[in-house]
């Protein structure tokens, strides 16, 4: 083991997926941590590799395939509940499914049936966008209720003990069954747990440690706002805020990934100490010869204007919004780098067909994290389309930061955290979340502006070095270093 000990990342996915994980294991290892992240798989079985010096250990906790099933119709009938405001509407496109659902569990062509309602359950949420997409539409919540009606109903769920993480979350009892006695085995000297999923099997280690005599420190790593969750059924995000609640005042340091969240955490929780920020921002690598690019691998030509779009889609992300402005931007191009074609995203490539602007829109795969400012830099604009929800008017993306490093002028929704700093440092333009012609007058006005804002961006190296991971190695060797100090008495709360 290291002299400055050992540091056990945990995190609620396979770890290879989730670059800020990744980030943070290369970081450790320069500080001179033995470092050892561990991860979940539902899907199969687990497995051990090395990435770089750091040991990786991915558990195997399937779920079984009824409740694999179950949470696809679940995630099918969220959609609806976001898309339909006319209660007849509701009721008969949830008679549909429920049709779907009942020949599925009677055949065994279930799986087929499941894809197809899935599909169906995606170009109906589209349509009704489609007629639902004012600004004030697209701000509502995806359980059909604006976001204070949402909030109430996710703090009267979190007061209500039949919505107990146990009881809503049992696949939480077997990552503790699982990952538990190995995290013992592992004798950290640091439990760094990222996002809420694995915080309570962390926090139960480092207490185990603890009673032994072993003096292990926890650190929760918030990369969500928890109860701001826009995607997720209300009972699931009070089983999540629930657990985060119950464990975080064991944490004696809290770390999270924008300034809004920081303040917003040290409230509800009534921290005695504000979580250090550390941004998701790229880690940036010389390109190989021939590395690619976003107009390499769509074949949009360099005289035509690209917008970008990088990451994960679902439909609070509001990349439709993005597919609609192209009807008002003839000969604009849109890229969206996506490592998943979901149903949403067919959903969206079915909406640009509808629309006539299906030749202008591309999809494009996801490049290793540190090359992605490479892979950006040909293109014209950076997106962000966030709808409304407390979660995206804290968020700060990891594609903002990339957008920056690539030198790309960004245009974003009015979500507060990302608009205010696109209007404080004069970064591009705003827009109102889900509104697709002022998302069309945004892009015209900044290609109007392009080449002043691209010189902007690329004279700024003090920008650039704010919004870059570099900048947060600075802040992690600080925290780091801070924690192995400390006491063990030192805690958040």
């Amino acid at each position: 083991m290291s002299d400055r000990g050992r540091i056990a990342y945990l995190a609620g996915n396979d770890v290879l997926c989730d670059a800020r994980v990744l980030k943070y294991m290369s970081t450790a290892e320069q500080l001179g941590f033995d470092v050892v992240a561990i991860g979940v798989t539902r899907h199969g079985p687990g497995r051990e590799l090395m990435v770089g010096r750091s040991r990786v250990i991915v558990v195997g906790t399937a779920t079984t395939m009824r409740d694999r099933i179950v949470n696809k119709w679940r995630q099918v009938h969220v959609v609806l509940r976001w898309s339909y405001r006319d209660d007849d509407e509701l009721r008969a496109a949830r008679g549909q499914l429920a049709r779907w659902q009942s020949t599925a569990d009677g055949k065994k062509g279930w799986r087929r049936l499941v894809l197809a309602g899935l599909a169906r359950g995606g170009r109906l949420w589209v349509a009704a966008r489609g007629r639902h997409r004012s600004a004030a539409g697209a701000a509502s919540a995806p359980d059909g209720g604006d976001d204070h009606e949402r909030a109430a109903r996710i703090a009267a769920l979190m007061r209500d003990p039949r919505s107990h993480w146990t009881k809503v979350l049992p696949v939480m009892r077997r990552d503790e069954a699982a990952i538990g006695p190995l995290l013992d085995s592992l004798q950290p000297d640091v439990v760094h747990v990222h996002d809420v999923f694995l915080l309570g099997v962390g926090a139960e280690a480092v207490a185990r440690a603890r009673a032994g005599g072993r003096p292990v420190r926890l650190v929760y790593d918030a990369h969500e706002y928890v109860r701001g969750l826009a995607y997720v059924p209300p009972r699931t995000v009070a089983g999540y805020a629930g657990l985060e609640r119950e464990y975080i005042g064991r944490a004696d340091a809290v770390v999270t990934v924008s300034e809004p969240l920081a303040d917003l955490l040290a409230r509800d929780h009534e921290l005695a100490r504000r979580p250090t920020v550390v941004l998701n921002a790229p880690a940036v690598a010389e390109p190989l010869p021939g590395a690619p690019t976003l107009r390499g691998v769509t074949g949009v030509p360099e005289d035509a204007p690209l917008l970008v779009y990088g990451g994960g889609v679902n439909t609070a992300r509001g990349v439709d919004t993005a597919v609609r402005a192209l009807v008002d931007l003839p000969g604009t191009h849109l890229a969206v780098v996506t490592n998943r074609v979901n149903y949403v995203v067919r959903a969206l490539l079915e909406l640009a067909d509808d629309l006539g602007v299906a030749d202008r829109v591309h999809l494009a795969d996801y490049v290793e994290p540190q090359d992605v400012p490479h892979y950006f830099s040909d293109a014209t604009v950076g997106l962000s389309t966030l709808l409304h929800s407390p979660n995206h008017d804290v968020a700060l993306t990891n594609k903002f930061c990339e957008y920056l490093q690539a030198g790309l002028p960004i245009i974003t929704s009015d979500t507060p955290a990302q608009a205010d700093l696109v209007r404080e440092l004069g970064l591009g333009a705003v827009y109102p979340a889900g509104d697709a012609e002022a998302l069309a007058s945004a892009v015209r006005a900044v290609l109007a502006d392009g080449s002043r804002l691209r010189a902007r961006i690329a004279d700024d190296a003090d920008l650039r070095y704010r919004f870059s991971w570099p900048a947060q190695v600075d802040v992690l060797r600080s925290f780091y270093a801070e924690l192995s100090e400390a006491s063990g008495e030192g805690r958040d709360r």
